[in-house]
């Protein structure tokens, strides 16, 4: 069941994408950019992937007769589609960057983390190896964080 701040996190990083979307250019460049950008991309589609389309959802709640994933992306990170979103954004801000897009990243960032958050307490009651997995990986980016 779809909770109501799963849709708000939803909510808020939808309008975030779109707004910067929607006032910048849709490929980064110069060339370091799009080479971020495109990390980006290619991290999200081995991140779905290897989750499966039967375990994909917007909202931070596990899917009815969701599996915990552990291979791939998911070895080393416990978002690795978070990570491909930030990743492509910041490219995007920085192509065309203004103090306005920048404050939506931010917020976009911080709903991230917020979902993340959220989505982590969900899944460490939904799947009873949750906890051991998340002593085990990094939450969004490799030795850091």
């Amino acid at each position: 069941m779809r909770s109501i701040p799963g849709m708000f996190f939803v909510l808020v990083q939808f309008a975030c994408v779109g707004f910067l979307l929607w006032t910048g250019p849709l490929i980064a460049w110069p060339w370091p950019l799009l080479l971020l950008e495109a990390a980006g991309g290619a991290l999200a589609v081995w991140a779905i992937g290897t989750m499966g389309l039967g375990n994909l959802r917007a909202t931070p709640e596990p899917a009815e007769g969701a599996r915990l994933v552990e291979r791939g992306p998911y070895r080393v990170l416990r978002h690795p589609m978070y990570t491909a979103l930030l990743l492509a954004t910041a490219s995007l801000v920085a192509t065309r960057f203004t103090v306005g897009r920048l404050a939506v990243a931010i917020l976009l960032l911080l709903d991230i983390l917020a979902k993340c958050s959220y989505e982590e307490r969900l899944l460490t009651t939904h799947f009873p190896g949750y906890a051991a997995y998340r002593a085990r990986t990094w939450r969004m980016i490799p030795f850091l964080y």
